[in-house]
């Protein structure tokens, strides 16, 4: 049972609609913030205490950090713009693990607010996005730093290698929505970024004019998204799945999902994030949803049902 008060951060999943893996070598890509939460708790305490409830792990000093160690990462960042005595943090994620939703990057930016406000600290949403990024090297490797940055900010942003984010101003139809078909596939980003980064090494001349058509299509989305043209959205989203499935990070489980969800009446499919495994996203209209359930589900673990979000990580005391 907490004592009151207590500071709570929520910071929201993404999807990446554009542009992975081709972002980790300069292309952009597009990313939006969706309705679903990573949600941090931090109380008083004599030492310091971080528990994660979806993954039933907690650590107070005597266990091996393990999956929590980039949460410790943070810990120590921030104790250099203040002294951290102790706290005890408690995670509670809807977002699924290993599912390209971004669910680490939420984790440590929610536990980053969380920390920031309870000790005091005067901060702002670069700063968050920043420390963030530090934990998520831990569990990624090299990181595009599109995950964290679209969980702190939220809404739909254009993110490009060493170049500042870019807004969208999207109008988005309320009748459409994205269905999230999670595998249960765990799969490493790490690993998928190599496999990928291999291949480029080894055919260089032609992946370059792969990426050089991923970028091209990203111009197009923001176009389809600023218009909110749906149908064009659509084609790109298929267009782009096909770019990743030429870069080998596809598996027979996500094409099942993809020829399936386009067959019964989705615009568009596509893997989300680093592939290999993790969820495909599907656009539909509202009243086609129903019936593209019924058809993949016996494919995946779970679906979700999720619309694009503006806002990013929020603070509360509870």
């Amino acid at each position: 049972m907490y004592s009151m008060p207590r500071v709570c951060a929520y910071a929201p999943g993404k999807i990446i609609w554009f542009g992975e893996h081709f972002v980790v070598l300069g292309k952009p890509a597009i990313a939006s913030a969706v309705d679903v939460y990573a949600k941090t708790c931090i109380e008083s305490s004599n030492r310091i205490i971080i528990e994660s409830k979806n993954l039933g792990i907690k650590y107070s000093g005597e266990e091996e950090p393990g999956p929590l160690k980039p949460l410790l990462k943070i810990t120590e960042i921030v104790g250099k713009i203040k002294p951290v005595k102790g706290f005890h943090a408690v995670i509670d994620s809807n977002i699924p693990v290993a599912s390209g939703m971004g669910s680490s990057a939420a984790v440590s930016v929610s536990f980053t607010a969380a920390l920031l406000r309870h000790l005091g600290i005067d901060y702002s949403r670069e700063l968050v996005s920043r420390i963030a990024f530090e934990a998520e090297k831990i569990v990624h490797g090299k990181p595009s730093g599109i995950d964290n940055t679209i969980s702190t900010y939220g809404g739909f942003i254009v993110y490009q290698k060493n170049k500042r984010f870019r807004r969208i101003r999207v109008k988005w139809p309320e009748d459409y929505i994205l269905l999230v078909a999670d595998t249960g596939i765990e799969r490493s980003t790490k690993v998928a970024v190599e496999k990928v980064l291999d291949l480029y090494r080894r055919r260089t001349r032609i992946m370059k004019k792969v990426y050089d058509v991923a970028g091209i299509l990203v111009k197009e989305a923001i176009k389809a998204l600023r218009k909110g043209d749906v149908k064009l959205l659509g084609d790109l989203m298929n267009i782009n799945h096909g770019l990743l499935v030429s870069i080998g990070v596809a598996i027979p489980e996500t094409e099942v999902i993809v020829h399936k969800a386009t067959r019964s009446g989705a615009l568009g499919a596509k893997i989300t994030g680093a592939g290999l495994g993790g969820s495909v996203i599907i656009l539909c209209h509202i009243k086609k949803a129903p019936q593209i359930v019924s058809i993949i589900e016996e494919h995946v673990k779970r679906i979700l049902y999720v619309r694009p979000v503006s806002k990013g990580v929020r603070v509360k005391i509870e």
